[in-house]
C-alpha cells in the first residue's frame, strides 16, 4: 500500500511538473511575442515622429526655395534694366530717380535671395540635427536582446513552489524568475517603452558645463600654508 501510494504521488508530481513546464514555455513564448510587437510598434511610432519632422522642415525649405527662385528672377530683371533699359531722352532728375529705384530694388532682391538661401540651409540642417540627435529610431541594443534570451534549463531554477504548483488551487499563478547573465534571478516583467522622442545628451552642452565648472574651480583662490 505504501509503495502504491508512493508511485501515485510520484506520478502526480511528474504530471504537475510537466504541466508547469509547459506553462513556463508558453509564458516565455508569449513574452517574447509581446516584446517583439512592442519593439515593432515603438519603431513605427518613431518613424511617424521622423515623418512629422521632415514635413515641418520641408514646409520651410520648399517655401524658401520658391522665394529664392522668384527673387533670382526679379534680380535678373533689375540687371536687364541696368544694361538694356536705359532712358536716354529724359530729364536728369527723372533719370536719377529711375536709377536710384532700380539700384534699391537690386539690393533688396539680392538680400531676399541671400536670406532665402540661408533660411533654407538653416532649416534643412536643423531638421537633420533633429533626426540624428533627438528622434533616432529606438533600435534595441544587444544587451536588451540578450535579456529576451532564455533557455529551457532556466525552468530548473524556478523553485519548488513554481515547479510543483497545483493547478486550479493556487490562484496566484506562477511567478517565474528570469536568469540574468550575471547569475541573479529577477522576476519577469514587461520592459518600459518610452512615451516619445527623448532628448539625447548634447556633448556641446556637457562640454560647456564641464568647462564652466573647471573655470570656476580655477578661479577659486588657493590657500597656501
Amino acid at each position: 500500500a505504501a509503495g502504491a501510494a508512493f508511485l501515485a504521488a510520484s506520478a502526480g508530481a511528474k504530471e504537475v511538473a510537466t504541466y508547469n513546464r509547459d506553462n513556463f514555455k508558453w509564458d516565455l513564448e508569449q513574452r517574447l511575442e509581446r516584446e517583439t510587437w512592442r519593439i515593432d510598434m515603438q519603431v513605427k511610432r518613431f518613424e511617424l515622429f521622423r515623418e512629422d519632422v521632415r514635413d515641418l522642415v520641408n514646409l520651410t525649405v520648399d517655401r524658401m526655395d520658391t522665394y529664392h527662385l522668384v527673387g533670382a528672377l526679379f534680380l535678373s530683371f533689375c540687371v536687364v534694366l541696368f544694361v538694356e533699359g536705359r532712358v536716354h531722352k529724359a530729364p536728369p532728375f527723372i533719370l536719377s530717380l529711375y536709377l536710384l529705384s532700380n539700384a534699391c530694388a537690386f539690393i533688396y532682391m539680392l538680400l531676399a535671395v541671400w536670406l532665402s538661401m540661408h533660411a533654407s540651409i538653416a532649416a534643412h540642417s536643423f531638421g537633420v540635427r533633429l533626426l540624428t540627435r533627438f528622434v533616432r529610431l529606438p533600435i534595441p541594443s544587444i544587451q536588451e536582446l540578450n535579456k529576451l534570451t532564455y533557455q529551457l534549463r532556466d525552468y530548473e531554477t524556478q523553485g519548488v513552489q513554481n515547479v510543483l504548483r497545483l493547478p486550479f488551487l493556487d490562484r496566484s499563478g506562477n511567478k517565474w524568475k528570469s536568469v540574468s547573465q550575471e547569475g541573479g534571478n529577477k522576476p519577469l516583467a514587461a520592459s518600459s517603452s518610452s512615451s516619445g522622442p527623448s532628448s539625447a545628451p548634447h556633448p556641446e552642452r556637457e562640454g560647456g558645463h564641464k568647462s564652466s565648472s573647471s573655470s570656476k574651480d580655477s578661479n577659486k583662490p588657493k590657500h597656501t600654508g
